[in-house]
């Protein structure tokens, strides 16, 4: 009987009474057989498991390890990401939740056994808190993205012949959703007396004139005109690369400061200076306003932990997001009496957000009586 080539295979009774479907892979480079096996209660099954093996066979060219586990695929998806795409490490690192959370909720499950059913539970599960905190809409949408290109990788080098992840439906999140709030003006001028450095601009120019923090952490001094007390919003920091990025028409915008934030701005640039001075050659020069001790950029997260710290010192609670300082500045504009079209207009916004989502203190309207 002369050997078998790939895709040929045989329904065999195995020594314990049970049946087993076997088929032949081609040969690796060092002549030895490669087969796979699929093991079956009755003949039947056997035969049927070797019809699909054989399809899969003639689909993609291989026949998925039925022992590869999803921990094993995320682990492949790692390494193959890292080495083809020049990731940096910290935008790794920030990928991780999701692989991580893939590994919790999916990690023992086979490959070959994997469902549409099995994806769309996991998801739903996470969604409803049973791996932590329920993530937003936009965490999930990633989170079945990376679980698609996790098995579309496996689909890739022939471990699995279909991708039942593309299937799954994203679930709506769970999250309840934080009310944001505004501080009064002497809440935030207590805030800004514990805060320093980078993190002081930075609620400065959230807090007074109403940047999001994504825009404050990405003000270079070529957008400040110090001699005209000019601002220009033009770019904000990236999320995945920590890198400026364009605005856009309607948010990009030019605002005046006044004399106490060209001073701090003056006064910040000496201590800038001092420190490039001081850190030489490890100075990281981006041309950003507020920056860390070696010039690189605050971290969002970072400058969230701040943020908590200085509430807590100057007995805010619940503590706020550096988001909801843009909400103080919007909403101290509708205190002084202007208009929802201006505030838009100087927040780089619409005048619907302005009435519906940020003022969140009702000002004094006029004292208009029914007429006859």
């Amino acid at each position: 009987m002369g050997r078998r080539s790939g895709g040929e295979g045989s329904v065999i009774q195995t020594p314990n009474g049970r049946w087993a479907a076997v088929i032949e892979l081609p040969r690796g480079a060092d002549g030895k057989r490669n087969r796979r096996w699929r093991r079956a209660r009755t003949k039947a099954e056997a035969q049927q498991l070797l019809r699909q093996m054989r399809d899969e066979f003639s689909q993609s060219g291989s026949i998925s390890d039925a022992n590869r586990t999803v921990a094993e695929a995320v682990d492949e998806y790692r390494s193959v990401r890292a080495a083809t795409q020049g990731l940096s490490q910290g935008t790794v690192e920030q990928d991780e939740w999701p692989l991580k959370l893939i590994e919790s909720g999916l990690g023992r499950r086979r490959l070959a056994s994997l469902t549409v059913a099995d994806c769309d539970r996991f998801l739903r599960a996470v969604a409803a808190g049973d791996f932590g905190q329920p993530p937003g809409d936009r965490y999930l949408r990633r989170l079945r993205r990376t679980l698609i290109n996790v098995v579309q990788n496996e689909l890739r080098i022939g471990s699995v012949s279909r991708n039942v992840a593309d299937l799954a439906m994203t679930p709506t999140s769970q999250k309840k959703a934080k009310t944001m709030r505004a501080l009064t003006a002497d809440e935030l001028q207590a805030l800004m007396d514990h805060a320093s450095g980078g993190r002081l601009i930075i609620i400065e120019l959230c807090g007074r004139y109403g940047l999001r923090p994504a825009e404050a952490r990405g003000v270079q001094w070529t957008d400040l005109d110090i001699d005209q007390s000019e601002l220009t919003v033009s770019g904000q920091m990236n999320r995945r690369d920590e890198r400026t990025s364009p605005k856009t028409k309607r948010a990009a915008r030019t605002i005046q400061v006044d004399d106490q934030t060209v001073a701090r701005l003056k006064l910040w640039k000496a201590e800038q200076d001092e420190m490039r001075a001081t850190a030489r050659s490890a100075w990281v020069d981006q041309g950003l306003v507020a920056t860390t001790a070696v010039g690189s950029p605050i971290d969002r997260h970072s400058l969230a932990r701040s943020l908590r710290l200085y509430c807590s010192k100057v007995g805010i609670a619940p503590s706020i997001s550096p988001y909801e300082l843009r909400h103080t500045a919007i909403s101290m504009q509708a205190d002084a009496g202007h208009s929802s079209w201006e505030i838009a207009d100087w927040a780089g916004t619409s005048e619907a957000m302005i009435s519906d989502v940020y003022r969140h203190r009702l000002r004094t309207v006029s004292r208009l009586k029914p007429t006859a």
